[in-house]
């Protein structure tokens, strides 16, 4: 029974791989079978004689007999099963138990593996060290090369965003570029707008404003109004135009335009012109165009005059004198609707010699009108 006892608990006991013993929890159903039937077995045998155990256990024996003799085959079978199945029952319990404990010593010893390798447990820490997954042997390639990808990708990411950042300010210098010059367009035209006479409705010196901004360029110097050079009479009509000279070799527009002013005091004559030419090619307005000349006597009240200075004796003009001479007469006609036809000079209303040059060359004047024509 003893030894039955020790083999028993021996199975119950789990070793580790150095000896050490580990407290494994045994089947309950066996160690309170074990504890009930050692306790019995031991107060039988101290109140019992040793007859008296000889006759119980004949009695037990013959007991027993009878009993087996009386039972019934089919009621022995039953029980025989019924103690076969319980004691695989408690075999199979003991084994489940077996299996949990080491499972449970196993998870342990992974843990402990883990946390601390080889710490001075004495285990193998060869055989715990076996366990540890291995890394591949490409796993730093492999980060290296997903570390280079991303820096390449960042990279792309930035030029990207550079590239965007350089078109959006191209586009903003440009736009303000253009919007500064149309600003500054549209003011250079507003402000010519402003400086520009506003014409429209509006006349100056008995013209359109449109036509008579169109002018040659000249100076106005009108005379002060008097009645020996500027009556101040208005002009009603102009059909013709005339042409005289001064019949003073040498001398200047504005030392003509100063004679004109004077006569106001010496009343010398009554004399004067629309425009003077100098021999130089400038000109001096000395009396409006909506105003009356003394001129040509007879055509004063319809006519516009125009007095050149030369410098040859002949009475010829310089070129100077003569190109401007032609720039005015073609304003004038074009302004008054005449025609080159509609030009006369000084000789052809009253028979004077004025302009010399032209009354003494015909051709010359003809070759003149010609000229207007031509611009």
């Amino acid at each position: 029974m003893q030894s039955r006892d020790g083999n028993r608990r021996e199975n119950l006991d789990v070793l580790y791989e150095n000896g050490s013993t580990c407290a494994v929890r045994r089947n309950p159903y066996l160690v309170e079978f074990e504890a009930q039937r050692s306790q019995g077995y031991a107060g039988r045998r101290q109140g019992r004689a040793p007859g008296g155990r000889r006759n119980s256990a004949g009695r037990r024996s013959q007991g027993y007999a009878g009993s087996r003799q009386g039972q019934p085959l089919e009621d022995r079978r039953n029980s025989a099963g019924r103690r076969s199945q319980g004691y695989a029952g408690s075999r199979q319990g003991q084994a489940l138990e077996d299996r949990r404990c080491g499972a449970d010593q196993g998870s342990l010893r992974q843990q402990l593996t883990w946390e601390r390798p080889g710490a001075g447990r004495g285990y193998d820490t060869g055989s715990q060290m076996s366990q540890v997954p291995a890394r591949r042997p490409g796993g730093r390639r492999n980060t290296a090369r997903r570390r280079r990808m991303a820096m390449m990708q960042r990279a792309l990411v930035g030029v990207w965003i550079f590239c965007i950042l350089v078109l959006v300010a191209t586009l903003l210098i440009r736009n303000s570029q253009v919007s500064a010059g149309q600003k500054g367009t549209q003011q250079g035209e507003n402000a010519g707008a402003a400086a520009k006479p506003q014409y429209s409705g509006y006349q100056v010196q008995g013209l359109p404003a449109e036509e008579f901004a169109k002018h040659p360029a000249w100076t106005e110097d009108f005379l002060t109004v008097n009645e020996y050079s500027r009556p101040g009479d208005p002009l009603e009509s102009v059909k013709n135009i005339f042409v005289h000279y001064t019949a003073n070799p040498g001398t200047s527009a504005a030392q003509n335009k100063s004679y004109f002013e004077g006569l106001k005091d010496s009343h010398e004559t009554s004399a004067s012109s629309h425009f003077i030419i100098g021999y130089e090619g400038e000109i001096i307005q000395c009396v409006p165009l909506d105003e009356i000349a003394y001129a040509v006597q007879s055509r004063n009240g319809d006519s516009v005059s125009i007095e050149c200075c030369y410098l040859a004796e002949d009475g010829s003009f310089t070129q100077e004198t003569y190109d401007s001479l032609l720039s005015l007469l073609r304003w004038l006609l074009d302004v008054y609707d005449l025609d080159a036809e509609d030009i006369l000079r000084h000789y052809d209303c009253g028979g004077k010699k004025c302009p010399l040059y032209y009354t003494e060359n015909p051709g010359a004047w003809e070759e003149l009108k010609k000229d207007v024509d031509k611009l």
